[in-house]
């Protein structure tokens, strides 16, 4: 995966992702055409649709989520763009426009930063990259979904529209530190894993998964921190964890957290072994970046 910015290529399907984030929001503006309109106005750059005021996950060719933003300026240049896209539309639409952009910038600083849309599978991850790209910044946010930005401490403002919530909050991401640690007895007749890769040996690491000790170690150290638990409450020896690749649990865990506002932003492991493992130390670390998204 790869953080990216809206191109000619995702332009389509980033234009649904918008327009299904607020989608009642902008058939209430523009319309039964209200989606064509936002893809005419993210390939023109009309204000607030500008493609470079935005960060796109992006795997492949697929769009995994989007945030697109904007600073006040964003909201005050560049209207009469408006005019090629809405035609004649443009004097019902506009009026509605000029209203709804005089209640956006109110209470809106030159410094703050606008969430114009938030949407996809990835949009947690998102939002947490641009608070911590923007620390010491406020983010303003008009919302029908005021729970999920309040995991994020966001707190609620005056609205500005009767179905919206306007929440905003200071970049300043507090972080915390979690240690783990994590022992299995060598046997043979065992595969031997660490971080998600296997290693050749004779002997592997006896448990009632893979014993994978190493994603054992950062599982305990990230739900330890953030929820006050340990793998053995989350994962317990049944029959559905008999068995089980320790890498999975591992990105289970990070879903899970992501989804409640922690995020890893660094892993530093050691690990003690008769058996050598220096040929094997970049293949684990990206093993675990890709699971954690963060540099180990």
């Amino acid at each position: 995966m790869k953080i990216t910015k809206i191109s000619q290529s995702n332009i389509d399907e980033i234009a649904k992702y918008i327009y299904e984030d607020k989608k009642f929001f902008f058939d209430e503006l523009f319309g039964d055409k209200a989606l064509k309109y936002l893809t005419d106005a993210l390939l023109r750059d009309i204000p607030p649709f500008i493609k470079s005021n935005s960060l796109v996950v992006q795997d492949g060719d697929k769009v995994k989520g989007v945030l697109l933003y904007s600073n006040k300026a964003g909201f005050r240049h560049g209207y009469q763009k408006w005019f090629g896209v809405l035609g004649l539309k443009i004097f019902p639409v506009g009026s509605k426009m000029i209203y709804i952009i005089e209640r956006i910038l109110m209470d809106f600083s030159i410094n703050d930063l606008y969430i114009v849309s938030l949407a996809g599978e990835l949009r947690e991850f998102l939002l947490y990259k641009f608070i911590k790209e923007n620390r010491y910044k406020r983010i303003i946010v008009d919302t029908f979904e005021h729970e999920f930005f309040e995991k994020f401490g966001f707190e609620e403002d005056k609205p500005i529209h009767q179905k919206m919530r306007r929440l905003s909050r200071f970049c300043d991401y507090q972080t915390f530190t979690g240690i783990g640690w994590d022992t299995h007895p060598l046997v043979e007749g065992r595969i031997l894993v660490i971080g998600g890769v296997e290693i050749q040996s004779n002997l592997g690491l006896l448990g009632h998964s893979d014993a994978d000790v190493l994603s054992h170690a950062i599982i305990d150290s990230i739900v330890g921190i953030t929820h006050k638990k340990d793998i053995g409450t989350i994962f317990p020896e049944n029959e559905i964890n008999k068995g089980r690749r320790s890498i999975e649990m591992l990105s289970e865990i990070v879903g899970y957290v992501n989804s409640t506002g922690f995020f890893p932003s660094s892993v530093d492991c050691v690990i003690i072994s008769p058996i050598k493992l220096k040929n094997y130390r970049e293949e684990i670390s990206k093993s675990l970046e890709e699971v954690l998204n963060c540099p180990v």
